[in-house]
């Protein structure tokens, strides 16, 4: 115990030998501080008047519709021959959901006949077999194997042209 107190004894005289009173006064070290600083102030560029420009009507054209020539300029080249794809109703149960949305929980059949099983973002499971249409850019299902359903999709190129990739919905 003696040790404790001799060290608690040793902190304390440290700390308060370490202390000594400034003596310096506050007003001094204010005007001091005051004077090192900096009073210059910046001029500010002079504000420019706003002088509204009345509308003067061209060629009977709106004002926030760019002029033919703009918009002709702006677009892009347009294809002539290239690939589209046949005009259709989407009528299918799956045709009305991106890919992204559907999910592939299982597989049935045997042999050759396999089908798919797809759950749509509502929850629902519809059986899905070669030759149907799914997702939203006219996706047909190719092929059902026991891991994933390989499906053919036609994607817009914004020029008027399609084209197609292959996307697969696996099994997780």
């Amino acid at each position: 115990m003696k040790i404790n107190k001799a060290a608690i004894v040793c902190v304390l005289v440290t700390m308060l030998s370490g202390c000594k009173a400034n003596n310096d006064s506050l007003s001094e070290f204010v005007s001091k501080v005051e004077a090192k600083a900096r009073k210059d102030i910046a001029q500010l560029t002079p504000s420019i008047d706003f002088v509204a420009a009345r509308y003067q009507q061209h060629e009977l054209r709106p004002p926030f519709v760019l002029p033919k020539e703009a918009i002709v300029q702006s677009q892009p080249i347009v294809k002539k021959d290239c690939w589209q794809p046949r005009a259709r109703s989407n009528s299918g149960k799956l045709e009305k959901y991106p890919l992204s949305k559907l999910r592939l929980k299982g597989v049935m059949g045997s042999g050759s006949s396999v089908s798919g099983l797809v759950q749509t973002p509502s929850g629902n499971v519809v059986k899905i077999k070669n030759g149907q249409f799914i997702g939203l850019n006219n996706g047909r299902v190719t092929k059902v194997t026991n891991k994933y359903v390989l499906i053919n999709e036609t994607l817009p190129d914004g020029l008027g042209c399609w084209h197609k990739r292959n996307v697969k919905l696996a099994l997780k």
